[in-house]
């Protein structure tokens, strides 16, 4: 199963703001003989973990360059629109554009789920102990959260460039970076997700 958003970004790594990070010998393992739905709704998990991996990387992007907007005004403070600006707001915008596609892909992941769910009408789970309704729960929630954290990346975009204030400029620079809606909850639930299906080794 392909994802139309595993290509998105380009994100920098100078920083680890990412909210998940999974070692790269234990994340994805090898498929093993999986067909049907157990076999799509593995993918989806795949395509689950391969989006949250480009939010990350454009989340990163995101806060160097709101951090970068703050000092330019704060260096800056008589000038209403200082050289460099739109450069950099147009550069968020970018940013902003991507997260918004990776948020409507997970959207979308989790509606695949839900009817997957609807289909496998036997009770028995599809992997190892979650039910398939908790499995379908796990990645609705993992998309609520992260198009939660999207509107205050839209927020902070709107508004950056246009404040005169140290104190707010610092507050959305510091929101962008924070994403407090991609709790350790929601990672927990990301690890269940992977390891439920086989994409991590159960230690």
């Amino acid at each position: 199963m392909d994802s139309s958003n595993k290509t998105l970004g380009d994100g920098e790594s100078t920083k680890c703001y990412s909210p998940v990070i999974l070692p790269d010998n234990s994340a994805i393992s090898p498929q093993k003989n999986l067909t049907g739905l157990p076999r799509v709704a593995k993918d989806i998990a795949s395509d689950v973990y391969s989006n949250i991996q480009n939010w990350n990387e454009n989340h990163i992007k995101g806060a160097n360059i709101t951090k970068s907007i703050a000092q330019l005004k704060t260096n800056n403070s008589k000038a209403v629109h200082p050289d460099g600006l739109e450069s950099l707001t147009n550069a968020l915008y970018e940013v902003v554009q991507k997260l918004t596609g990776i948020a409507k892909a997970l959207e979308f992941l989790a509606s695949q789920m839900n009817a997957l769910v609807k289909v496998h009408k036997k009770p028995t789970p599809l992997f190892l102990s979650l039910s398939n309704n908790q499995l379908a729960a796990l990645v609705e929630n993992i998309a609520e959260a992260y198009q939660s954290e999207l509107k205050i990346k839209e927020h902070v975009l709107e508004n950056i460039a246009h404040t005169k204030d140290d104190s707010e400029l610092m507050f959305y620079a510091v929101s962008w970076t924070h994403q407090k809606n991609i709790t350790n909850d929601i990672n927990l639930k990301l690890e269940t997700l992977l390891t439920e299906t086989g994409h991590r080794k159960i230690t």
